[in-house]
């Protein structure tokens, strides 16, 4: 970064911000990602077509279930709260520790809860420390 600033829009240092992706012995594993528009306000999916994903299985009585995805485009892009409600009635049952499927909805970089910043980084780790996605200055 010191040595080619104009690269970072003449930053000569960048906070790290450290994003560990996710993992099904997570806290948060019931959490279903709703990736949304840059305003937050209709569901794009991690393929931009309104498809969402849940990346593990739904474990009840001891049996692991598949489920999702889930086409919150269909008549049009959903908002989050419609996309839930969707998911929500699909899976209306907790899973073998008593949880419910629940939303997480996340804006992109550039969206009002998530903004652009010159100053950052955003880099993604496992849950040992690697970095698994290359670095990406915004």
């Amino acid at each position: 970064v010191q040595s080619m600033p104009e690269t970072f829009n003449n930053q000569t240092t960048l906070h790290m911000s450290i994003r560990k992706m996710r993992e099904q012995t997570d806290f948060s594993y019931y959490k279903v990602v709703l990736r949304t528009n840059t305003a937050g306000t209709k569901i794009y999916g991690i393929y931009d077509d309104g498809v969402v994903y849940y990346p593990w299985p739904w474990r009840v009585n001891g049996v692991d279930m598949e489920i999702g995805p889930w086409d919150c485009d269909e008549g049009g892009a959903m908002t989050p709260e419609e996309c839930c409600s969707k998911i929500q009635q699909d899976v209306s049952y907790p899973d073998d520790n008593g949880n419910y499927i629940a939303c997480f909805v996340e804006e992109p970089v550039g969206g009002p809860h998530n903004p652009e910043r010159d100053d950052r980084a955003i880099v993604v780790t496992d849950g040992k420390g690697t970095v698994v996605r290359a670095p990406v200055a915004h």
